[in-house]
């Protein structure tokens, strides 16, 4: 995966204490336990982190962390959000 990725991956693992191992493109919220608490504050912090705002729609206990930073990406690519340098 790629930069997107990396942005979604170390937010878990500095702001939840998630590790590495716990997290994979294909996990979905659920899967790696975030609650409902959790999943907004993940969502704020990313959009802080990205400059992409997700609604509550975007990211469900469905939604994977792949998908997630497709999102991202696609925001990037599209110049609606300005990727980190």
């Amino acid at each position: 995966m790629g930069k997107a990725y990396g942005v979604v991956a170390d937010i878990l693992v500095d702001k939840f204490q998630f590790t590495e191992d716990e997290l994979s493109p294909g996990a979905t919220l659920e899967e790696i336990d975030l609650d409902s608490l959790g999943r907004v504050e993940f969502a704020l912090t990313l959009r802080d982190a990205t400059g992409v705002p997700f609604g509550d729609d975007q990211i469900t206990l469905d939604t994977t962390l792949g998908e997630i930073a497709d999102a991202v990406e696609a925001a990037w690519g599209a110049g609606t959000a300005v990727a980190p340098r």
